[in-house]
């Protein structure tokens, strides 16, 4: 059986219309989030996650944006090919991440992220 890409669209769909409560809900409890930048690490748990989310989206003023361009699903994994953008401090940033989710239950369990922007430069830019 396939995984479940439907969550991972979901997922993104919550994040863009800004509804954490959505996100919240197809995140697993004890989820393990892999991000390639220094400023986030992995984090551990759906509070940590959506803390996160909550930050970015205070950091960027509401302009940090991801917008998914393909959706791939095997038995094990959903693969998101996304394009980010946000702007901070009047700076702006764009870039193409890739996002390798594990579902079960109807829910993200762990994901890894794989930028191909300098994962330095992201953080620069989201602490600066």
């Amino acid at each position: 059986m396939p995984a479940d890409a439907n969550v991972v669209r979901r997922l993104y769909e919550a994040r863009g219309g800004g509804d954490l409560d959505a996100a919240a809900a197809v995140i697993a409890p004890a989820v393990v989030w892999h991000e390639p930048y220094d400023y986030l690490g992995t984090l551990n748990g759906r509070e940590a996650v959506i803390g996160a989310i909550r930050q970015s989206m205070t950091e960027t003023e509401g302009t940090f944006s991801l917008k998914v361009t393909d959706l791939l699903a095997s038995e094990d994994h959903v693969v998101a090919l996304v394009d980010f953008s946000a702007s901070r401090h009047g700076i702006a940033m764009a870039g193409r991440e890739i996002g390798v989710f594990r579902t079960a239950d109807g829910l993200i369990q762990e994901v890894w992220f794989y930028t191909a922007e300098d994962p330095d430069a992201v953080s620069e830019f989201m602490r600066g």
